[in-house]
């Protein structure tokens, strides 16, 4: 009993690490993207996104040092078609925090959130949370999303692009070696079928150069279906789970998972290697399974950073991304890698892929901007486009499927940060499809 009451208060009193997710206009978030590529503070870089407050987050911008404090900004966005109010509040206790992101939205064209043109309440874009996190453990409940992966926006299953839901998430930090585990609803569909989401994965650092990981995502769904106990282990995977008939409901087809490799390697302190390597079904017996092929995506990204010093930081960035006609389909529609008419990873869903080249600028204080150009070819079977159709087979064909739709696109942005939680930014979009620039406004309120 003894030790028992040691490990509480341990727990209760020890705050040496305090994290929460974070906006991604917000400077702490930006600025450390920016320092990952650059070779910098790979000690806390992690497979498991997105990024979050630390108690070491500290910068003449951003007061967060203290043990206790509560803070909230909001932002206003003038974009195409469309007039955005949003927000973020946050409070720290000890080891215990909260946050709310909300988003309002106004005179929405349909290609961008929502189906109307009147003012509404993003309900599937917004955060909000409370959890409790120490050195070593993390417990949270709430809205959001996860981006699991190596690399800056390359992720595949999981993405911090894709619509918000409701999860729980647990982790743990042991030094070299990081586990992290959720479980969430995403939504109510069709007949009543509901839709889950559960994860696992872990990783192993030298907190120097180099961040290994592997990670399994599951999507499982049916009519009045519960939360499944099955899943519930952290530790268990889907194949023993499934296989030895542990759902809630029996069988091998009602419930789609993928499993990821991913790999972060830094070489020479300014030359950034991010590969992520996804299987959806593999082909163990070509001559048995004939004609069929590998449900399969990949991302690669490198950046280079050649100049570095205390007021200027540039960064030089290349990626490609992959993603099979068949992967994050399954036979079942409800089970694909989608939530809310969006996808859960890559912003371009599935059977497509991704060419693009660009530089980042830091001045290491208050000022970040970047330019980049790129190539997305999209082929018709894409989930964007047939959101719950399962796949037709797993037969190969041409890549991407169908008629394929090339898209150029070129994209410059801004964030200038001065004083205390104010900011300015603006993105400058044009493509071969449609154009748009957005500005938007921060400022804080307590």
């Amino acid at each position: 009993m003894n030790l028992i009451y040691f490990i509480v208060f341990f727990l209760c009193q020890s705050y040496l690490i305090f994290s929460q997710s974070l906006p991604n206009n917000h400077f702490i978030y930006q600025s450390t993207k920016l320092l990952y590529d650059a070779g910098k503070n790979w000690s806390n870089l992690t497979n498991f996104g997105p990024i979050r407050f630390k108690s070491k987050n500290r910068n003449k911008l951003n007061n967060l040092s203290s043990f206790n404090y509560f803070n909230g900004q909001i932002s206003l966005n003038a974009g195409h078609q469309s007039h955005i109010l949003n927000g973020h509040w946050y409070f720290k206790y000890r080891n215990y925090y909260g946050f709310f992101y909300p988003i309002f939205i106004k005179q929405i064209n349909k290609n961008y959130y929502l189906s109307s043109n009147t003012t509404q309440f993003k309900t599937y874009d917004n955060h909000s949370g409370i959890g409790y996190e120490n050195s070593w453990a993390v417990l949270q409940i709430g809205r959001g999303r996860e981006s699991w992966g190596a690399g800056n926006d390359i992720q595949l299953a999981l993405s911090e692009n894709s619509n918000t839901y409701d999860y729980f998430l647990m982790g743990s930090n042991y030094g070299k070696i990081r586990v992290r585990y959720i479980h969430g609803f995403l939504e109510n569909v069709k007949n009543n079928i509901n839709r889950y989401i559960t994860a696992r994965g872990f990783e192993w650092t030298n907190k120097k150069s180099l961040v290994i990981g592997f990670s399994e995502t599951v999507i499982y769904s049916g009519e009045n279906r519960s939360f499944d106990i099955g899943y519930m282990n952290p530790i268990s995977s889907h194949l023993e789970v499934e296989l030895n008939n542990r759902l809630n409901i029996v069988g091998d087809r009602n419930s789609n998972a993928v499993w990821q490799a991913h790999l972060d390697y830094l070489i020479m302190n300014n030359f950034r290697v991010s590969f992520n390597y996804l299987i959806d079904e593999f082909v163990i017996d070509p001559d048995t399974e004939i004609g069929k092929e590998h449900g399969k995506a990949y991302s690669f990204r490198l950046a280079y950073t050649p100049l570095f010093t205390n007021k200027h930081i540039i960064t030089i960035i290349s990626s490609l991304i992959y993603v099979g006609t068949p992967t994050f389909r399954h036979g079942i529609g409800t089970n694909n890698f989608v939530h809310s008419e969006k996808p859960l990873g890559w912003h371009g869903g599935s059977d497509g892929q991704e060419f693009c080249i660009g530089i980042n600028y830091f001045n290491n204080n208050n000022f970040k901007s970047n330019i980049s150009t790129g190539l997305l070819v999209s082929g018709e079977e894409t989930i964007i486009n047939r959101v719950f159709e399962p796949y037709s087979d797993y037969l190969k064909g041409t890549f991407p499927s169908g008629n394929a739709k090339e898209i150029t696109y070129a994209k410059i942005d801004f964030i200038f940060w001065w004083k205390k939680d104010y900011s300015i930014s603006s993105s400058l979009y044009w493509s071969s499809e449609r154009n748009r620039i957005d500005i938007s406004l921060t400022l804080p309120i307590f």
